[in-house]
């Protein structure tokens, strides 16, 4: 029965100290948030990136990179979810989360969050707030232009 409890505890402690089950996975790109959506409360958003390590691991470090029309973001925390090894590679993969938390702006204001890890290339986060009905702000203004400024 210990044995029992133990194992059950193992397999609990890793998700105990994620903010929430409720992420926004990110790939290696671009990839846009709407912030109301997003969010497991007002105001806090959980990013979700899987990065690999050969040898020792690395974690990722989440910034803010560009904010816009009064839109605010801020990283508070980032934990790591998950871990595998593969001994044949010497390979960790692993999963964390960053932490968000945001404040709304303007109509169609928003901010970039981009994930720093030697595994990634381009991995950010466009969050942003939705407009209502007026797409002329500058996360609408053209929607292939506002892709390439992020």
């Amino acid at each position: 029965m210990k044995m029992v409890s133990f194992v059950v505890t193992l397999l609990m402690a890793g998700s105990a100290f994620a903010y929430s089950t409720n992420y926004t996975n990110l790939d290696d790109k671009a990839t846009y948030v709407e912030a109301v959506q997003a969010s497991n409360q007002d105001g806090v958003i959980s990013l979700r990136v899987v990065v690999k390590n050969v040898g020792q691991t690395v974690a990722p470090k989440a910034a803010v990179i560009d904010q816009v029309a009064g839109f605010k973001c801020q990283v508070i925390k980032t934990n790591l979810l998950e871990s595998s090894y593969d001994a044949a590679s010497n390979t960790f993969t692993q999963s964390f989360e960053a932490k968000v938390i945001w404040t709304p702006g303007a109509e169609n204001s928003g901010c970039v969050v981009q994930v720093f890890h030697p595994s990634l290339n381009n991995t950010r986060a466009v969050i942003y707030k939705e407009s209502t009905g007026d797409t002329s702000g500058p996360v609408y203004q053209d929607d292939q232009d506002s892709r390439d400024l992020y």
